[in-house]
């Protein structure tokens, strides 16, 4: 249903009849039937994808490509455009969600089926397992240096990432994400293998082993290279792949 709720939303946080009338009217033209109550947020009544400081992503039926996530711009927000992130995301394809339609005030793009990061990791018992997963979300990130694509707040991963109903990794938010090498790879490696508490109990890194995969995460900062990534993965699964405890906690 077209609810009040949800066309509200379409001029969040300052309500603005002319600018709903607008954003409400350019939707329909592209297909719009209706939001979807979805989400992990609430928003004036409407369970939301999500809040940035620059928008809001909603749920929604269109009627040419079925269940799909809109992010609106806010009417407050220190941006005016959607449109770099639009273009961040295109050139992220396939780790971020495939873009359908974008333009200033909109992002209208694939809903994501699957699980946050964060609802995953917390219920796999095995190391190698865990160790595994974390390996594949060091990819998605490799894969996006490789497109000189910073995404900047991959320092939480447990929302940004999300294990698709196929078991790939993609990355969601892109909000605050410019063009440039600053190394994503880095983030995630200090985020799941340096400081997970569970991932250091199974790996059981000696100082000196320690020392090695930041002198090879350092070389990789230097030279966004293909080789020393493999190189940082290889030593990762010599170091902890053969790792079979159980990691509860």
């Amino acid at each position: 249903m077209c609810s009040l709720e949800c066309i509200r939303l379409l001029s969040y946080p300052e309500l603005s009849e002319d600018l709903i009338r607008k954003r409400l009217s350019k939707l329909l033209s592209l297909g719009f039937r209706s939001c979807v109550d979805l989400g992990d947020h609430e928003l004036w009544g409407l369970k939301v994808l999500g809040k940035g400081h620059s928008s809001v992503v909603l749920a929604a039926e269109f009627a040419n490509l079925g269940y799909v996530a809109v992010k609106v711009l806010r009417t407050d927000s220190k941006r005016d455009s959607l449109t770099l992130e639009c273009d961040l995301m295109k050139r992220a394809t396939p780790i971020a969600p495939e873009i359908y339609y974008c333009d200033e005030e909109f992002i209208i793009m694939e809903l994501i089926k699957g699980v946050k990061l964060g609802d995953v990791a917390p219920n796999i018992t095995s190391c190698r397992d865990l160790i595994m997963l974390y390996l594949k979300v060091l990819a998605a990130a490799r894969y996006l240096d490789s497109k000189n694509i910073t995404h900047k707040e991959l320092n939480i991963l447990r929302e940004h990432v999300i294990i698709d109903d196929e078991g790939k990794i993609r990355i969601i938010d892109f909000e605050s994400g410019f063009t440039g090498f600053a190394c994503n790879v880095c983030r995630v490696f200090s985020s799941l293998f340096m400081r997970d508490r569970r991932i250091i109990e199974c790996c059981s890194l000696k100082q000196d082993q320690k020392g090695l995969l930041l002198e090879l995460l350092s070389s990789y900062k230097k030279t966004n290279s293909d080789i020393l990534f493999t190189r940082l993965v290889k030593t990762i699964i010599d170091l902890c792949g053969s790792s079979s405890c159980e990691c509860v906690g």
